[in-house]
């Protein structure tokens, strides 16, 4: 009360600029200006292109991006997104790809209902709507392979039958390879070449699935996708995005402080997003080396039971293994004599599968003949013990 009078405090909140799912503004995007570019050239140019990078580094918002740019442009190109991680057969492939047009529908198309009734009269599908989040479920009735190859084949053809081109991104692509249907990709291929007004922009993290994909001269995609390589953000990029949105928040923060912690955080998109997500929300006028080192343990301390989790899962041997590759930041010979002796492992044949089994379990990974830890606060974590 003041002066005999209440007095309404509204808290004023700011938006964190640091993104950690999905796509906002270009504003909130970092760099790939470079990559953009190489993907607008090659789908422009009636090319199909594959994104590929390691988890998290951010090539779905780099696709996101794009597609905010193109759909701005307002050209005569359709865009659709479709992430595939979840699939495990032609029948969910089906629904992913059906759901994205019927999304699609609903956003841009005055004849929403018809097209979407043009389009499940012919997959024979029934189509309901969440009663909470309001999006659409689809339920199929497949009684044979031949039938869910069938209605892939008209979904294409739907697709190929509209006015304007479509260029259509499948992220995790590489997830056709573990369907039990055989001649996923031979279909694919067919779509690519029957069906000229559909460009692809397929992505994946992995690397060794997808260069086999499209290099191998036995498989069906050969030669028909060029590769494009996502990789960190140059650090002096990065840093200047960081401190940008910090200072024009009104808020303090030491250039060569953001360079330390990407260091630490060895650039990695999705860390680096987090880290300073988690420094931004303490709210402080002032972000001090000293703050950064405690939202660092913070973090920590808020994980340590998925750490502990992760160390319960893993052998005594991996677990050695894995605590010895994240106090040295990478390793490129795991199996040289002086690592196993600095860190008390076992023998040679004991690391190599030891190895193998971290990279199976996707706790580890091999980027420039350097195998790091995925996780980059564990890691952290690894490295306090």
């Amino acid at each position: 009360m003041r002066n005999g009078k209440y007095v309404l405090k509204i808290a004023i909140t700011m938006d964190n600029p640091f993104v950690l799912y999905g796509y906002k503004s270009p504003d909130l995007f970092c760099d790939r200006d470079l990559e953009l570019h190489n993907l607008r050239n090659a789908l422009d140019n009636g090319r199909n292109i594959t994104l590929i990078s390691l988890r998290r580094l951010g090539k779905t918002g780099l696709i996101k991006h794009l597609f905010h740019q193109l759909n701005l442009e307002k050209t005569d190109k359709n865009t659709l997104y479709i992430d595939i991680m979840s699939t495990n057969n032609i029948s969910d492939l089906v629904k992913e790809i059906s759901t994205a047009l019927i999304l699609f529908e609903k956003q841009k198309s005055k004849r929403f209902l018809q097209n979407t009734s043009q389009l499940l009269g012919g997959i024979k599908a029934k189509l309901s709507f969440n009663t909470i989040t309001g999006s659409p479920e689809i339920e199929l009735g497949y009684k044979s392979e031949m039938e869910s190859f069938n209605d892939l084949n008209l979904l294409f053809e739907y697709i190929g039958k509209q006015k304007k081109d479509f260029i259509i991104a499948i992220d995790e692509f590489q997830q056709i390879t573990n369907y039990p249907e055989k001649g996923v990709e031979a279909h694919f291929r067919k779509f690519s070449q029957d069906y000229p007004s559909i460009r692809f922009l397929f992505s994946g993290s992995s690397k060794h699935i997808l260069e086999t994909m499209f290099t191998d001269s036995s498989r069906p995609f050969y030669q028909s996708s060029e590769l494009l390589y996502l990789h960190r953000i140059e650090s002096q990029i990065y840093a200047r995005f960081i401190h940008k949105h910090f200072s024009t928040r009104h808020k303090n923060i030491k250039i060569e402080d953001i360079h330390e912690w990407l260091g630490i955080l060895d650039g990695y998109t999705f860390y680096v997003q987090y880290f300073f997500n988690k420094l931004f929300s303490q709210g402080k006028k002032n972000n001090t080396y000293e703050l950064m080192y405690q939202v660092a343990n913070e973090i920590m301390k808020e994980r340590e039971n998925i750490f502990i989790n992760y160390r319960n899962l893993l052998s005594a041997n991996q677990f050695k293994l894995i605590k010895a590759l994240a106090k040295e930041n990478g390793v490129s010979q795991p199996t040289a004599s002086h690592f196993i002796q600095k860190h008390k492992l076992n023998q040679g044949s004991s690391v190599n599968t030891a190895l193998k089994a971290l990279l199976d379990k996707e706790m580890i990974y091999l980027e420039k003949h350097q195998y790091k830890v995925y996780d980059h606060f564990f890691a952290m974590w690894l490295q306090s013990l």
